[in-house]
């Protein structure tokens, strides 16, 4: 019997994790009630600021209006859906000279040819091309495709007389129109996306099925929110436009079409440009000008946001990836597949396979709880288990998507970077020292590893695989060319089997932190390349550019204080700030290169914790302030608590 215990957090769980057959017992032994917060920032190492200037509080993301994320392309523009019209001379006729039909006979049986596609007939239609030329008989094939698309499809046979016929049928097959694609137009289609609500992966998940084109071939430069309205590039090849005009599907809108020679690639992006409102601030005008002031001087600590950790408070992805970095195939499976109860409103197949699995660790069992349809990361290692054997650890890791095992891994690198700079700038502060990190030849070579300040989402098929990345090179700061750099010229590094710790007493914290998991930077490197890391380097401290601010005034709580892309567009009208309104909110504008968390800069702003337990808390103190006036107390521990019922030890 061993204990699985949540060791980076202060509101431990303590669960029983038997994988031998004494597991059944467990299930008549007494439980005990453990009360669970959510994951809040001081549990991955979110504790400092850049200066000590008091926050101004806010709520942050209340309505969905109040988070617009708008992508910069490489050039430094930035995205935003301004047209919905498909480029001028793409109706089909404008290529109709490209594909001529010299015998006129496509004209002749133009009528049966649509009679047959309106009556969706399994007949045939032949026509008699004996005595044509290949030319002839190509032109009629390459008429009839460019002019129907993948409604019919044709071939040339010969009768027993050995005479030629072109047979048209109905097609059976779902193709496109990028079998005849015209030579003269480039093959990728750029275009801008505009999301409300939903995560990208999800949106290309819808694009793909009903543009009928493979998911990988809908390219993106990043991931963004998933609560929020968000707009960024998207390319597909050999792709109309007027295809993706006609998308029909709920809180998605497509425009700004453009062909181009090349597709876009992950990391095509330079950052990402955020547009935010922070409801029922606390603070005059000038506290706020003068915390914003200060923001733009000393910048945010480049922490990674709790995005970074997954949405669930039992198992923070770090947990799993500490698990996968020592080695511990095992002990991961328990983690992602510990039932999490409580964890959303209401119970689905993977909660019901999670529950049977951790009863009876069967995984034909759990199998037998989840629908043919759920592809979740749980649903993918309980099939694995129950081909494979109970005990297939390695196996059921092996199935799922490399993107998916790098999430856990990063989680746990961005924890142990995260603590590291807490406890530097504890003790020095925010100066440079002797032993740091700076790029050589003090260039910004950052790489983005993640996805910025959305939801991490476990079904993404798109992480970078840090292994695959050149590094740029990095030196370290000595006494005498401590005075050339600034703190946001130093880089400390994520973990891993190929970087260098900074060569000072900093250097120690990461090998005895590490130490105190069982591991050094030569164990992240693994036979199995699935689960190795060779580590890369991170900015502590970063700025918002081109930042921007006004407060509004608003008399209802939930007025929607911002103008998404496509209200724009529709020329809707901006809300105006009304005086002496009953609530004062702030709306600030800014830029963040694209391995920056929005989120931290909020919480520079504010002064206070970005978790949506803690905000959803301050709502609900604002809304009972009518009743009664809450505590000091009683606000901090306002967060969501969770009730655990686990079976105890004997």
């Amino acid at each position: 019997m061993s204990t699985i215990v949540d060791e980076e957090s202060d509101r431990s769980i303590k669960t029983i994790n038997e994988t031998n057959d004494d597991s059944f017992q467990k299930i008549s032994r007494p439980v005990k009630t453990v009360l669970y917060e959510g994951l809040q920032e001081k549990d991955v190492g979110i504790t400092e600021y850049t200066t000590s200037v008091p926050g101004v509080s806010g709520i942050l993301k209340h309505r969905l209006s109040d988070f617009q994320v708008n992508e910069i392309a490489l050039d430094g523009t930035v995205v935003r859906l301004t047209s919905r019209t498909v480029p001028e001379k793409e109706a089909e006729d404008t290529t109709l000279k490209d594909v001529i039909d010299e015998t006129g006979l496509c004209e002749k049986y133009s009528k049966d040819i649509e009679e047959l596609i309106k009556l969706h007939s399994t007949k045939s239609i032949e026509i008699n091309v004996d005595g044509l030329t290949k030319e002839q008989r190509k032109s009629i094939h390459n008429f009839l495709k460019f002019k129907y698309g993948a409604k019919v499809s044709t071939h040339t046979k010969k009768d027993d007389q050995d005479k030629q016929f072109i047979v048209i049928r109905l097609s059976t097959l779902v193709k496109n129109e990028r079998q005849t694609w015209p030579k003269c137009r480039p093959e990728y289609l750029h275009f801008a996306l505009h999301k409300c609500n939903m995560d990208t992966t999800n949106v290309v998940s819808i694009l793909s099925k009903q543009l009928k084109v493979k998911i990988n071939t809908i390219k993106h430069a990043g991931t963004k929110d998933k609560r929020g309205n968000t707009t960024q590039m998207l390319s597909v090849r050999k792709l109309n436009a007027n295809n993706v005009a006609k998308l029909n599907a709920r809180n998605i809108w497509t425009g700004n079409y453009i062909y181009k020679d090349s597709t876009l690639k992950l990391g095509d992006l330079k950052g990402n440009r955020f547009r935010i409102v922070l409801r029922n601030i606390k603070g005059n005008d000038e506290e706020v000008s003068n915390v914003i002031e200060m923001l733009k001087i000393h910048g945010f600590i480049n922490y990674y946001g709790l995005q970074r950790f997954g949405s669930s408070v039992v198992s923070p992805t770090y947990v799993v990836g500490k698990s996968l970095a020592c080695g511990n195939c095992e002990e991961a499976i328990e983690h992602i597949l510990k039932p999490r109860p409580l964890e959303s409103a209401f119970e689905n197949d993977t909660d019901r396979a999670r529950s049977v699995w951790w009863k009876t660790r069967d995984p034909k069992l759990a199998l037998q709880q989840l629908s043919k349809k759920n592809y979740s990361v749980e649903a993918k290692i309980i099939r694995s288990l129950a081909v494979n054997g109970p005990k297939a650890y390695v196996n059921a890791f092996q199935i799922i998507p490399r993107n998916l095992v790098l999430l856990y891994l990063h989680s746990y690198q961005s924890l142990i970077w995260n603590k590291i700079v807490s406890q530097r700038i504890q003790k020095f502060g925010l100066k440079p020292i002797v032993g740091d990190l700076v790029f050589k030849d003090n260039e910004l070579k950052e790489v983005p590893v993640e996805v910025i300040d959305g939801e991490e989402n476990e079904e993404d098929e798109e992480e970078i695989d840090v292994n695959n990345v050149k590094f740029p090179e990095v030196e370290t700061i000595s006494e005498e060319n401590l005075s050339k750099y600034t703190i946001f010229d130093v880089v400390y590094p994520l973990p891993g089997c190929d970087v260098r710790y900074p060569d000072n007493e900093i250097g120690k914290w990461y090998i005895d932190l590490l130490a105190k998991d069982d591991l050094t930077s030569e164990k992240f490197l693994k036979k199995n390349k699935l689960f190795s890391l060779k580590g890369t380097y991170r900015c502590i401290v970063s700025k918002a550019e081109d930042l921007v601010w006004t407060t509004i005034n608003h008399n209802d709580l939930n007025d929607d204080l911002l103008l998404s892309d496509i209200e724009v567009l529709e020329n809707k009208q901006p809300f105006i700030s009304v005086s002496d309104g009953s609530f004062k909110s702030l709306s600030i504008e800014f830029s963040l290169r694209s391995s920056n968390y929005a989120t931290m800069v909020v919480r520079q702003i504010t002064k206070q914790d970005t978790s949506s337990h803690t905000q959803a808390s301050l709502c609900r103190i604002l809304k009972s302030n009518k009743r009664d006036t809450p505590s000091t107390e009683e606000n901090e521990n306002a967060s969501k608590k969770i009730k655990l019922e686990v079976p105890t030890e004997d």
